[in-house]
């Protein structure tokens, strides 16, 4: 008789266990397929990389900014009261001008390409008004050549010295060199994009920390190149400070020297009518007292010119001052430049201008410190404006009261006798503009020199010269840098598969889930020579690890059912393929040792695979018997193997859940109750179908076969909810490695009950004294 079911125990929730290094390595070895192609890939690509890139040399030159700013007081005496100069020359070096100076001195965007070796010449001119201009050059004779378009199309033809007019373009060449027939790639890039792309490569920082010292770098695969931009940007940028500096002393020359031409025209034309009045009227000299009057209008006269000259000058000044505030750069004055006052609003705003670049560096302009320290820049500007509106407004009253005491002059001109009035009038002209000529001949020398003596505050320490060693690919760097990123993407992606993967790796962590006692470990079953089906290894192989495991679940279904009479023994799996039919069929051959008549029922009904591992026919069956069609002894089957017998599905019915669950399923256990000893029932999937639950009812004893890395945790705990609810009472369950994961996860099945099972038998040596020394490290 069947004993009353019995639940299963509650689920088991051990405590937090710790985890090992052999843990971590077990990750890495049992997805060591995918962490040596990730590997693979990440170390294939480091050496393509590497060993197919062009080289990149960088060219360097090295700039000294001289400081010179007035430093007063303590701070100023201490350098703490000042920014350095420095932030500013480096936003001077990165700007767009010099960039642009550079691309048309070098002609940067023009490029070559795929040039026939052998073939040289020297590229004058090349425009093009094409959408793409990209065109292919071959040589036609010594001097000659044909130009074709992208398309193919001939856009020209040239000889070398003489500018070529084509369709869109223009091209002139020099020096030409090559045999007939030899190619050549010409492209015309976007000068934008080329300056652009020049302002991103080009590097200028400061070496040290306050040492003024700037190095400015840029690489190229042309090493000559590379120099010849450095050494071109060093020498546009100079020529920028300087003519910075020099702005307002070229603005003077040019004003001077516009006013030299006049006043010359002017002083001929008096001149030339003093020497005629003198001829014509016999009248050759003027008194003492009128003398004396000439002189002083004279001297008046030449005030006035020295007061304009220097309204033009505050004038210029005060364009300059707006003009550096709307592009930003930092302003030194030349005009009053020697007053403190400006002096220092100069020096002041200098800084501010400064502080306020290094700030937007890390922020934005929106930032309350940057709207603070525009704040003090507008300010300063103001007043320096207002300086100079001051200086503008003084030199306009002085320049009135210089014209009222000419006015009194000529007064006392004009009152002189008529020969003597017309005498003085054309001698003061010629007196007047010739000493205005003699002052303004002396200032325009001034200027000049004051221009030609601006000098820039930038000395050139170390000029490019062409590097021989390239700065890329740094091929020891990366390769490895190549093996760490590699073992890193591939540890990564080992442990990030590792964590999507949810299914039970072990027999530990199925026993936490289920909630039940482990019954044998099954280790992976090698398919007899020969067969390639069976894996009956309790025949075939007695001695192995593999029959030593169903030994042990033999003995402990034994023992697990002490308590009652269990003949039936139902075997079930949450999925198929998990390997119930093979511990079926070696369970039943170990149990014929024992003296035992045992029956095999393959009760899969939907995928029956037990007739094949005996080599017999599916039909007839348990279908037919269930059906009438066949009794229980014209059903059964010799398994070859003395006392056990089986009896394979039959048929594959339409309702296999109506069949197993029939009075006629029940009648015929209970006939094979009093012909055998033990009954194994090799069931259907828990999770596929609901065959199992059905014969749940009809079995004494039930057994959970989990294959590893096959069933999900969820689906685990679904299968125990099912089996909970029939009522079944099951021993436990049998954890197969079918498919030889287990040396994934550092698993010794021979050792796996503290004994080696090949060891006993004296076949192997397994035992610790023969395992190597890593082995016994990941143990322990």
């Amino acid at each position: 008789m069947n004993q009353p079911p019995t639940p299963l125990p509650a689920m088991h929730h051990p405590q937090h266990e710790e985890v090992h290094l052999r843990d971590y390595l077990n990750v890495i070895r049992r997805r060591r397929k995918l962490f040596l192609i990730a590997f693979g890939v990440v170390l294939c690509v480091v050496v393509l990389y590497t060993f197919t890139i062009k080289p990149v040399y960088e060219a360097s030159a090295t700039l000294h900014v001289k400081d010179e700013k007035s430093k007063t007081g303590v701070l100023g005496e201490l350098a703490l009261s000042e920014v350095s100069p420095v932030d500013s020359e480096i936003e001077i070096i990165k700007a767009r001008t010099n960039a642009e100076q550079v691309v048309k001195s070098l002609h940067l965007d023009w490029r070559l390409r795929d040039r026939v070796p052998g073939m040289s010449f020297r590229l004058l001119d090349f425009t093009s008004s094409a959408v793409k201009p990209v065109y292919k050059l071959e040589l036609t004779s010594a001097d000659g050549y044909k130009v074709w378009d992208e398309d193919g199309h001939l856009v020209g033809i040239g000889r070398s010295g003489i500018p070529m007019q084509g369709k869109g373009i223009t091209l002139q060449l020099d020096d030409l060199k090559g045999k007939p027939g030899d190619t050549c790639g010409l492209v015309l890039h976007s000068f934008n994009g080329t300056v652009s792309g020049l302002q991103k490569q080009t590097k200028a920082v400061e070496v040290g920390k306050k040492t003024n010292i700037i190095r400015i770098s840029y690489p190229d695969t042309d090493p000559e190149l590379a120099r010849d931009v450095v050494n071109t940007l060093v020498q546009a940028y100079l020529e920028k400070t300087v003519a910075l500096k020099a702005e307002e002393a070229s603005k003077t020359v040019d004003f001077v020297g516009d006013q030299l031409n006049g006043v010359r025209q002017t002083v001929d034309a008096a001149e030339k009518d003093l020497q005629a009045y003198k001829s014509k009227s016999g009248v050759m000299q003027l008194d003492t007292e009128a003398q004396t009057l000439i002189e002083n209008v004279s001297d008046v006269e030449k005030q006035r010119a020295e007061v304009v000259i220097q309204k033009k000058q505050v004038e210029f000044a005060l364009s300059s001052l707006k003009d550096a505030a709307r592009r930003g750069v930092v302003y030194s004055p030349s005009v009053l430049g020697d007053n403190p006052l400006v002096a220092g609003m100069a020096s002041k705003l200098a800084d501010l201008v400064v502080q306020k670049r290094a700030l937007i560096s890390e922020y934005t302009e929106a930032a309350p410190q940057a709207k603070a320290l525009q704040g003090q820049i507008d300010e300063l500007q103001r007043k320096l404006q207002a300086t100079y509106e001051t200086a503008l407004r003084n030199l306009d009253k002085q320049e009135g009261t210089i014209v009222q005491g000419l006015g009194v002059l000529e007064g006392r001109l004009r009152q002189l006798p008529g020969a003597e009035r017309d005498l003085a009038r054309l001698t003061r002209l010629a007196k007047v503009n010739a000493d205005i000529y003699t002052f303004l001949l002396q200032k325009h020398e001034e200027a000049r020199i004051a221009k030609a003596s601006t000098i820039s505050n930038i000395d050139i320490v170390d000029p490019a010269i062409t590097p021989d060693r390239p700065i890329k690919p740094q091929k020891v760097k990366n390769l490895i840098l190549g093996l760490l990123v590699g073992c890193m993407f591939g540890v990564g992606l080992a442990f990030f598969q590792e964590y999507l993967d949810d299914t039970i790796k072990d027999p530990e962590q199925a026993k936490r889930i289920l909630g039940l006692p482990v019954l044998s470990v099954i280790p992976y079953l090698k398919p007899a020579e020969g067969s390639g089906t069976i894996d009956a290894v309790a025949l075939l192989e007695p001695k192995s690890a593999g029959a030593e495991a169903f030994r042990s679940l033999r003995t402990a279904l034994h023992f697990s059912s002490l308590d009652r009479d269990a003949k039936v023994l139902l075997v079930t799996s949450a999925f198929p393929a998990e390997g119930k039919s093979t511990v079926s069929a070696n369970l039943g051959i170990l149990l014929t040792q024992n003296n035992a008549r045992v029956l095999l029922v393959d009760c899969d009904l939907r995928r029956p695979s037990l007739h094949t591992k005996f080599s017999h026919s599916k039909v007839p069956g348990l279908t037919e018997i269930i059906s009438g069609a066949a009794s229980l002894a014209g059903a059964i089957h010799s398994t070859g193997v003395e006392r056990l017998d089986f009896v394979s599905a039959g048929t594959i019915p339409p309702n296999p859940a109506e069949l197993l669950g029939s009075d006629a399923m029940r009648r015929f256990l209970e006939e094979a109750r009093g012909q055998y000893d033990r009954i194994i029932l090799d069931a259907a999937p828990v999770l596929a179908v609901t065959d199992t639950a059905v014969l749940s009812s009809l079995a004494d004893q039930g057994l959970v076969v989990m294959e590893m890395e096959r069933v999900p945790a969820k689906a685990a705990q679904r299968m125990r909810d099912i089996l909970h609810a029939t009522g079944m009472r099951v021993s436990g369950f049998v954890f197969n490695d079918k498919k030889n994961h287990g040396q994934a996860y550092g698993y010794d099945y021979y050792g796996y009950y503290g004994y080696g099972y090949n060891a006993y038998y004296g076949e192997e040596q397994a035992s610790a004294k023969g395992q190597s020394w890593w082995r016994k490290l990941l143990k322990r």
